[in-house]
């Protein structure tokens, strides 16, 4: 057994560490941008209370969140398939102008004509005198124009209309796409945020285990703790390393995902911005609902695409009644004939100009039941819109009041969070203290550690979540349109 005098030499050499490894709770370190490297330090792998745990965020470019806004909504897949749709949909309003505006035709033509030998006898009139000869060729050309038009044509009309609404419809729908990939965005943006976060939080929390691992060992050093204790202290700081690889890991993945919504190649150099903050507010809901009744590009487009069914059983109807339609062609003929009068060969040219004009008014009597059949198909059509209009309806409401109920929720669980955070700041300080006077045990140390690690956690998903649902209730009233 030591001297005396030894003991004290000995403790004199251990109290600068364990007055080191006592320091109070470790702050918020900044993450710098730099690679998460897998390698540790040989000194970190032993449990020393080192500050050389590389940082959770991977460098990268700093993308703002309205900047990554703005990249999804030019290279996100859903939105451009959405853009394309409405596209297509402005096509085909446009082509329903065919049935109602006057079509213009011009064409022109040549034809050569060679008869059998000897067969086409022709006469043809040379210096006043009428020679008579065989036909060995004869050319023709002609230009021809015409012009139609549908003069009274109702269902043509009630076409164009049903075409025009639904290209609204289908402005409507990308609007909603475009919504649904901004909230995308935004929920995956601060998705990646917390992530960061909480591999900061397991930084912090891996380096204060490993300050409790250093000080058990100065302290088993001096006799004043078992064994046990360091035991206890290692297992502690190995589990936190896990902990601590899995957040590095679970922050890699999230950035891939954001990359993915956003629609960049996978290679692309990406990090986020550090705005988690408090300041959420939660409007009323009431409000919100009717808010979303009168904006919400989804409902906006169910309601344009029930107009359109409207349009599409009157059209159906409208075909019963008479159409009245008219046109006009004019064609222009030059024929030049090579004639053989025995001397030698004589050419006979000659224009024309024909002249036609109709007018036509049509009725239809009977088509086999095809009217009636498309009278109730659209009649079909109609109802099923108006259920899914209504339907849709209520839908929206009650994502709404979803949206705001989780609102309220994620902003109440911030206070909450908030006051747990510091009083499991107090408690760590509490039991770390009566620990080091020896009034306390080293379970209830690691007990009031594991406690801080988890409001600490539990503040920084309260933050996200927030976020996360502030932009789930802005997407659920759809007053804003990106």
């Amino acid at each position: 057994m030591p001297s005396a005098p030894g003991l004290i030499r000995r403790f004199a050499e251990i109290i600068p560490a364990v007055l080191l490894a006592a320091s109070p709770v470790r702050a918020a370190e900044p993450a710098a941008a730099q690679p998460v490297v897998a390698q540790e330090s040989a000194e970190s792998a032993r449990g020393g209370a080192v500050d050389s745990l590389p940082p959770p965020v991977s460098g990268g470019e700093r993308w703002s969140l309205a900047r990554c806004v703005a990249t999804a909504l030019e290279k996100n897949g859903d939105v451009r398939v959405a853009r394309a749709r409405t596209r297509q949909a402005s096509g085909s309003a446009l082509a329903a102008w065919g049935t109602l505006l006057p079509s213009l035709t011009v064409g022109a033509a040549q034809s050569r004509f060679w008869p059998q030998q000897n067969s086409a006898l022709r006469g043809v009139v040379v210096d006043t005198n009428v020679v008579t000869g065989f036909l060995t060729r004869s050319d023709q050309k002609s230009v021809d124009a015409s012009v139609e038009a549908n003069l009274v044509s109702i269902p043509g009309w009630s076409e164009k209309r049903r075409q025009d609404r639904l290209k609204q419809s289908a402005r409507h729908s990308e609007a909603e796409a475009r919504n649904d990939a901004v909230f995308q965005v935004k929920q995956q943006y601060f998705n990646l945020l917390k992530a960061a976060r909480l591999a900061e939080v397991a930084r912090e929390t891996e380096l204060l285990a490993r300050d409790e691992e250093t000080r058990s060992n100065a302290l088993l050093e001096v006799g004043t703790v078992a064994r046990g204790d360091v035991l206890k202290a290692r297992a502690r700081r190995a589990q936190t390393q896990l902990d601590r690889i899995k957040a590095y890991n679970q922050v890699q993945i999230q950035t891939e995902r954001l990359k993915q919504i956003v629609g960049v190649p996978s290679g692309t150099s990406l990090s986020v911005e550090p705005i988690l903050e408090e300041g959420v507010v939660v409007p009323d809901s009431g409000a919100s609902v009717q808010s979303a009744l009168a904006h919400r590009p989804r409902l906006a487009s169910a309601q344009a695409a029930e107009r359109a069914a409207r349009s599409a059983v009157f059209s159906s109807w409208a075909v019963r009644l008479p159409r009245l339609t008219g046109s006009y062609s004019a064609v222009r003929f030059k024929t030049t004939d090579e004639i053989d009068v025995g001397t030698g060969t004589v050419e006979d040219q000659r224009s024309s100009t024909q002249r036609q004009g109709e007018l036509r008014i049509s009725v239809p009597i009977f088509d086999g039941l095809a009217i009636e059949g498309n009278v109730r198909r659209s009649k079909g059509a109609l109802a099923e819109a108006e259920a899914s209009r209504r339907q849709l309806e209520l839908d929206v409401a009650v994502e709404v009041q979803q949206a705001w109920l989780g609102l309220r929720e994620a902003v109440e669980r911030i206070a909450v969070a908030r006051e747990g955070l510091t009083s499991a700041e107090e408690d760590y300080s509490f039991s770390k203290s009566r620990y080091e006077l020896g009034a306390g045990t080293f379970l209830d140390l690691l007990t009031a550690e594991v406690s801080l690690a988890q409001a600490r956690q539990s503040h920084v998903e309260a933050l996200a979540d927030a976020r996360v649902a502030e932009a789930d209730l802005e997407r659920a009233i759809g007053e804003r349109r990106y």
